[in-house]
């Protein structure tokens, strides 16, 4: 590509064909003022503040759309451009209300910061009349248009960085303004309420509503944003040790400039009036409050007595996919040394477990192959068992964004309807709980017309002969019986699939938490290698994450059957490096998974548990078994911010600080590694769980080397081979956001590292095994997942008062004909009964689901899905089911 050169103030500087002024500019160090322009969106002139004037051209020109042409001369602050400036800010402040005293934009307002920086005081242009206020009832944003000055930022983030549409342009003239679809209050439109337009307003014109402090904070922090996978950066606002903003970290790779209506508004739950400050121990049935010293030491005692009395492997240790890279490596590690077992699972293995098993069997890798950039580089996008849009945004952006604005075709393999479902160029809409027959439909075809790529196939696989064989059953004629899916859609998917030269594969918990959801992973890990598409740029297998460092825990080894970095446990050098790093032996006996754990504690065997972070009764299958079982233990204690249902059940329960309020990493679901940096002090007497950790090995007579989360990291670095890879940026916070963890290769991440050491993947021969038909009695097939206003099981974003208040009670969702058949109308109240239980809740009437089909989300504390489905347990990843199960509904009564 050759080079332009320009004359810029007087100084030759070069850029590059399809570059504008103001881009080279900016590189040169030049600042030129903008309102409209941002670097995430699309350049459109619309402010013309960035004039500037070409020694070879008559008029003016707005530098952000003219691109560079070869000997242009460029005068960025002339005196014609510099009044030019000056009296287009003061035709903006003409039609803007003065305000400024009282507005809540304060120093942050783009157009008085200019205004200020020019010299403009009093304006003397006759006033413009000013927009009124719109009403809104919504907790998360308000709209004072009278400071609006037509730059279209939140129309364009809108649809070009979240990709809704819910606002654009109403109106002509001076009456011009963004609004809704017939000027809709925005709860009753389109909107996500992801705060995007807020963060790139300008002035006052869009605030966040309702927030706790008005006012210009003292002081930002970069970091994580704690509620999904993504690893969204997000930037706290904090004010005399409260969080009083959220904004989205414009640096960050990942989310680009926007969040979700978590990421904005979910900040909240740090400061709940519910969080645990000090440590609490019960006597009689009721928590009493104890000093550190007093709860440590009777911790460590009652552990050394169960280890003394029945044996290390009565112990068991409950980890979580919410806290840090380095608290999840110090508890592996106080688990194996400090109680001498290896029983230590964490969240994850009710989500993804599916995924680190297939995988790894299949391509040698328990992690995502590429990152979103790449994601977005894809010609076709195979969704399955995903609501991106709701569960991991970023990625639902990302998805829009690629088919919308480069062409990308995305294939949707859903049942339900979703946000994604009008993108989709092809939607196929299988029968629940037979993806592996289709995933297997699509790979014969792609055998039969000879659309797999040979050359990686015979170099770089094996087993290929093998899952030739296995397919040989799945006709097109029995795919469409087993499925529902026409033969034809499935040949096109096949081919478009197998003929893009980039392709990737996204997959969620809709695969993942079905009994057969490493079947699953497996038979997508044969069609990317069938057809080549893995390892290499746009091309690659994506495993979201529903937990902010699901990714990270498994990495760190709070795994029963894996060190850190997924080196095994019989395998004698890696054992003998952590040996002689730790001083002492380790166990070499596998260890219980979190529901093992469980059954083993209902027969008795288990004794004693520590869980961090984690709800397994809300959480996990069963919840009264999860409730006796765990009341059945000799000791139980729990490590969390709030007494959850499974706090209650604990002799001793420890508060433990928020994301914000303690110094680590997380690693997104792409295998990012990025800082979570402390914003406040912890609330009240709570502290990180390292340093709980920390204590109460010291306690067990086992002390740990670390006295901060970076001495814990420098040991990850050395010794967990994932993490040896790495190349690191300045980890401390700066101007530019939250640093990453950066490999050799890869914008801060590390990357997918190649198949096995033989140097070949792995090919699975994997059968449909149909579901289990309805149960008498039970005629409805209920689907359980994740939506937007709400994380995971809903422990921490129901603490939120805004999302609590936006949301405050679960659903089913009915399809309109089923409902019409049942007699139920939107708002009814119901009782949903399955085989292993029932709870109790509300109708809503929906178009967006198949026949005899109901939906109910996950994330309500006070109306537990997981209450209705019994125990089945994928036999290789031992993650139970929590997808479907048969129910019935039936009617409640006004009176009872």
């Amino acid at each position: 590509m050759e080079a332009i050169t320009i004359t810029l103030n007087g100084v030759e500087v070069s850029g590059y064909p399809g570059m504008t002024i103001l881009d080279l500019a900016r590189e040169s160090g030049v600042e030129i003022p903008t309102l409209c322009h941002d670097p995430h969106l699309a350049p459109s002139g619309a402010c013309r503040l960035c004039l500037v004037e070409e020694e070879h051209s008559t008029g003016l020109l707005p530098s952000c759309i003219t691109t560079l042409r070869p000997g242009m001369v460029v005068h960025t602050h002339s005196p014609r451009v510099k009044e030019h400036r000056k009296t287009i800010i003061q035709l903006m402040l003409a039609s803007h209300p003065d305000t400024c005293m009282v507005c809540d934009k304060g120093n942050h307002c783009e157009l008085r910061a200019l205004a200020s920086e020019m010299g403009i005081g009093l304006v003397g242009f006759k006033k413009i009349p000013q927009l009124a206020m719109i009403e809104e009832v919504n907790p998360f944003l308000q709209r004072d248009l009278s400071k609006c000055i037509l730059c279209a930022r939140c129309i364009r983030a809108d649809q070009e960085l979240v990709v809704e549409g819910a606002i654009d342009y109403a109106g002509r003239g001076f009456t011009s303004k963004p609004a809704t679809l017939n000027n809709v209050p925005m709860e009753k439109s389109e909107c996500t309420f992801c705060g995007t337009c807020v963060a790139l307003c300008p002035t006052g014109a869009l605030m966040e509503r309702e927030k706790p402090f008005h006012g210009t904070s003292a002081s930002t922090v970069d970091t994580i944003c704690p509620f999904c996978g993504c690893g969204c950066g997000i930037r706290l606002e904090v004010k005399d040790n409260r969080i009083v903003c959220v904004r989205p970290d414009m640096s960050s790779p990942v989310n680009k400039g926007a969040l979700c209506i978590k990421g904005s508004y979910g900040y909240d739950f740090v400061h709940s009036p519910d969080r645990l400050t000090t440590p609490l121990f019960k006597v009689n049935g009721s928590f009493q409050k104890i000093s550190w010293e007093q709860a440590i030491d009777r911790i460590a005692s009652e552990l050394k007595r169960i280890k003394a009395e029945h044996g290390t492997d009565s112990l068991a240790v409950f980890g979580s996919s919410r806290c840090t890279n380095e608290e999840n490596y110090l508890l592996q590690r106080f688990a194996r040394i400090a109680l001498g077992t290896n029983n230590i699972d964490n969240g994850s293995r009710m989500h993804s477990s599916s995924s680190r098993v297939g995988l790894g069997w299949a391509i040698g890798s328990c992690v995502t192959t590429g990152s979103l950039d790449e994601l977005e580089q894809s010609e076709v996008i195979v969704v399955i068992g995903a609501n991106p849009v709701v569960s991991a945004p970023a990625v639902g952006y990302a998805l829009k964004r690629a088919v919308r604005f480069k062409g990308a075709r995305l294939l949707l393999i859903d049942p339900r309807q979703t946000g994604l479902s009008h993108f989709a160029h092809l939607w196929l809409r299988p029968r629940i709980g037979t993806d592996v027959a289709l995933l297997n439909g699509i790979a014969r075809v792609i055998i039969d017309e000879r659309l797999f790529d040979e050359e990686f196939v015979s170099r770089k696989t094996e087993n290929f002969a093998e899952l030739a064989r296995s397919l040989k059953t799945y006709t097109a004629e029995r795919v469409t019986k087993l499925t529902g899916v026409p033969g034809q859609d499935v040949q096109l998917a096949a081919r478009l699939f197998a003929r893009a030269e980039r392709a990737s594969i996204v997959y969620g918990n809709g695969v993942t938490q079905q009994v057969t959801g490493t079947d699953a992973v497996m038979a997508m890990a044969n069609l990317a290698m069938l057809t080549g598409k893995i390892g290499n740029r746009g091309n690659g297998i994506f495993a979201l994450q529903r937990e902010s460092n699901a990714q990270g825990a498994c990495d760190m080894g709070s795994l029963p059957d894996f060190l850190p970095g997924y080196q095994c446990l019989d395998d004698a050098k890696a054992r003998k490096t952590f040996e002689e790093r730790w001083g002492n032996h380790l166990p070499d006996n596998a260890g219980l998974t979190a529901w093992e754990m469980i059954g083993q504690a209902e027969a008795g065997n288990i004794k004693g548990m520590f869980i961090v972070e984690e709800n397994p009764v809300s959480g996990f299958p069963s919840p009264e078994l999860v409730r006796k079982a765990l009341s059945s233990l000799q000791f139980l204690v729990v490590a969390d911010m709030f007494l959850t249902e499974t706090a209650k059940l604990a002799t001793l329960v420890l508060p433990a600080s928020s994301f914000a309020e303690k110094e680590g990493s997380f690693t997104n679901f792409e295998g990012r590694v990025q800082s979570v940096c402390k914003a406040i002090e912890p609330l009240g007497d709570s502290l990180p769980e390292w340093e709980i950790i920390r204590r109460l090995s010291s306690q067990m007579g086992y002390p740990v080397p670390y006295s901060s989360p970076q001495q814990i990291k420098e040991e990850i670095e050395e010794i967990a081979p994932l993490y040896q890879r790495m190349e690191y940026a300045d980890l401390e916070a700066d101007e530019r956001g939250p640093a990453s963890l950066r490999t050799n290769h890869s914008r801060g991440k590390r990357l997918y590292g190649g198949p096995f050491p033989s140097g070949f993947e792995r090919f699975s021969a994997v059968e449909f095994v149909p579901p289990d038909e309805s149960e008498d009695g039970y005629p409805l097939t209920l689907l359980s997942g994740s939506v937007l206003l709400h994380a995971g099981d809903g422990t921490i974003s129901s603490q939120s008062w805004r999302l609590r208040k936006q949301s405050p009670h679960a659903w089913v969702e009915i399809n309109e004909t089923d409902a019409k058949d049942l007699g139920f109308n939107d708002g009814d109240a119901v009782r949903m009964v399955s085989p292993a239980g029932s709870v109790s809740t509300i109708i809503r009437v929906a178009s967006t689901l198949p026949p005899r089909t109901l939906f109910m989300p996950v994330s309500f504390q006070d109306c537990p899905v997981n209450g209705l489905f019994d125990v089945a347990l994928d036999p290789r990843s031992k993650s139970p089911s929590l997808k479907r199960c048969s129910v019935r509904l039936e009617r409640i009564d006004a009176g009872g």
